[in-house]
């Protein structure tokens, strides 16, 4: 069994690092107009809820409505929840389906070409990330806590997304080659498991601990998407193999410890999906009709796979001891919106019969029907190339992750 390495370096510079601040530092999440907070149709996207594509008709017009507003050329607004202090990226968020208007917000450091090896640790620190937690973002005075775990050089190493699952956990993944050293030649990193509950997740780690990670498996090096499937299963968009991955941690191990024995991973459409680097490739799952849609950001398209197509025919490398890493050939895999339309896509989110789609190049939300079908697109009153990771509250707004500047907003329909 591969350790995962903890730098005593990394330890001992997070607690004065502007980017690395306790978890006990509140922000406040600032305001940029005044929105109602009020009803209209429950949002349902990956990490809020469990997202169908079978509504249409009356429910799509609801969700459209209630995501764009009126008809309308100008630009759309968006209300700020959340801005880091420090030059962070946004890459990814979702609401906690337990606690009511709780989002996590998913956060990272810039690249930088500084090593972080061994014997070279200059670069180790760019390299955990870390959550804003914002209480109260569906309202009018929503305020934030970030939190690091104990050891997210490993277990939140530049992550890209984040699911909710409804048992309490949620997962992240991360754009990395490797969960240790950079001169480790073994590509060892995948999704780690956690906690949502506030007295785990983040938490001064205790001395046997190793973060407060739940669980964590290693086959999906440059992980740019993740969904929730049911309990703690989760799929992947790996980066390195152009494949979906599904993952079954089953029972979690203690809170920070090493067991993966009972894991499983199935590996899909393996060399069909293309990563941009640097650019999140999000997931979101169709639970009633079992379809997941990818952003598949190298094609410049959203693909759409049949979860219980394929068969099993052999299997793939592992690190982990975990009792199934298998190969699925056979499986089904259509493509939802063709090229053509979409320039840099990255975030996605599905209510009502439509599959909301960010566009990075052009800063646009687009809105499509299960066909593929425009229905409708506005820009937001962004910096060019803000947009990454997009979800749907319970209000029935769109919320949007900043990849430039690390703030998340509330979008405002047009009046």
């Amino acid at each position: 069994m591969r350790l995962a390495l903890l730098p005593t370096l990394l330890l001992a510079l997070s607690c004065s690092s502007e980017s690395l601040t306790p978890e006990s530092d509140e922000l406040e999440g600032g305001t940029g107009g005044s929105p109602s907070a009020g009803g209209g149709p429950g949002g349902t996207a990956a990490g809020g809820g469990a997202p169908s594509a079978s509504e249409g008709g009356a429910a799509s017009e609801q969700v459209l409505a209630r995501v764009f507003g009126e008809e309308s050329d100008a630009p759309l607004t968006v209300t700020t929840l959340f801005q880091p202090g420090s030059k962070l990226s946004a890459t990814a968020l979702a609401f906690d389906p337990l606690r009511e208007g709780e989002l996590w917000v998913v956060l990272r450091q810039f690249p930088t070409d500084a090593p972080c090896t061994e014997d070279v640790s200059t670069g180790c620190r760019a390299l955990p990330g870390r959550i804003a937690l914002i209480t109260g973002a569906t309202g009018g005075s929503p305020t934030t806590v970030v939190k690091d775990d104990g050891n997210a050089w490993h277990f939140m190493r530049r992550p890209t997304a984040i699911a909710f699952g409804d048992n309490g956990n949620l997962s992240t993944c991360s754009e990395y080659r490797t969960g240790n050293y950079d001169d480790d030649p073994v590509d060892y990193m995948g999704p780690t498991l956690w906690s949502s509950d506030p007295t785990i997740f983040g938490v001064e780690p205790q001395p046997d601990q190793n973060g407060t990670h739940l669980d964590m498996l290693h086959n999906t090096p440059f992980g740019m998407g993740i969904a929730h499937e049911r309990d703690n299963v989760y799929w992947l968009f790996n980066g390195q193999l152009g494949s979906l991955d599904r993952y079954d941690f089953h029972e979690p191990h203690v809170i920070g410890g090493e067991d993966h024995s009972d894991g499983e991973m199935a590996r899909y459409v393996e060399g069909e999906l293309l990563r941009v680097p640097e650019l999140p490739s999000h997931l979101v799952l169709d639970k009633q009709n079992r379809r997941l849609y990818a952003v598949d950001s190298g094609h410049e398209r959203v693909v759409r796979l049949d979860i219980d197509s394929g068969v099993e025919n052999g299997e793939v490398p592992t690190y982990d001891p975990i009792v199934r890493h298998a190969r699925m050939d056979g499986a089904t895999l259509e493509e939802v919106v063709a090229p053509g339309t979409l320039q840099r896509p990255s975030g996605i989110a599905l209510g009502g019969g439509v599959v909301f789609v960010s566009d990075n190049a052009t800063n646009r939300i687009y809105a499509f029907d299960t066909s593929g079908n425009l229905l409708r697109a506005a820009e937001v009153d962004l910096p060019e190339q803000s947009l990454g990771g997009i979800t749907l509250g319970p209000d029935g707004r769109l919320y949007l992750a900043d990849l430039k500047n690390g703030a998340s907003y509330r979008l405002n329909g047009a009046q």
